[in-house]
């Protein structure tokens, strides 16, 4: 299983290729790193826990980069996160939905930083599902980073071609972590995404094991 020292590690490395290649392919975009976004966060006292690419970078196999930083922020912290963000990066456009606080880049209208609001079942635990990088901020535990593609992968919402990422990213985590997940509470995490998820996620485990495709 991945320290905590290997996660800050996977997150520096998969931070420098987003940089090198916004350098390269999209200059003129605002280059807010993960790592700008933990430390404005962790400055104002937002208790969160970094997800999306960047959050189960350690659990992966391989590093790839990533335009956007998502984090999962506490209902109580919403509201201080959204304006620690508004205060650190002014130039942001923001956009709130019901399940995400979104921040664009102006110049090129796309999302750079999503605070997630944990009014989902399945984020309703995630506080209870954490690693702490030395760093000094939070990640999905191994479980919680395996429910989280699972809910994304199943989502009605989701678009297809995002779905495929999503199942590369599982079979991915359970290639390298295998004999450390935890079965019996990756069942639980299941059944938050939906009634009857828990055995369809020990499932797709064993798919992913076996080198089967993922049906989902």
């Amino acid at each position: 299983m991945a320290s905590g020292t290997q996660h800050g590690e996977a997150l520096r490395r998969s931070s420098q290729i987003a940089r090198n290649l916004l350098r390269m392919y999209r200059p003129e975009s605002n280059m807010i790193s993960p790592e700008d976004v933990i430390g404005v966060l962790n400055a104002a006292g937002v208790r969160f826990m970094l997800m999306g690419n960047y959050g189960i970078t350690g659990w992966r196999l391989e590093r790839r980069a990533s335009e956007d930083v998502d984090v999962l922020v506490r209902t109580r912290d919403h509201r201080k996160a959204v304006d620690t963000i508004l205060n650190s990066f002014p130039d942001l456009q923001m956009q709130d939905f019901p399940v995400v606080t979104r921040f664009l880049d102006p110049t090129t209208e796309l999302p750079v930083i999503d605070l997630m609001k944990p009014n989902q079942p399945l984020f309703k635990v995630a506080f209870r599902q954490t690693v702490l990088v030395e760093e000094g901020y939070l990640i999905p535990n191994l479980e919680f980073a395996l429910a989280c593609k699972f809910a994304a992968m199943v989502s009605p919402n989701r678009q297809v071609k995002k779905k495929h990422l999503d199942a590369a990213d599982f079979i991915s985590i359970v290639e390298k972590n295998a004999p450390a997940i935890r079965l019996a509470r990756l069942r639980r995490l299941g059944e938050r995404v939906y009634l009857g998820g828990g055995a369809e996620l020990l499932h797709l485990v064993e798919d992913a094991k076996a080198g089967r495709r993922l049906e989902f």
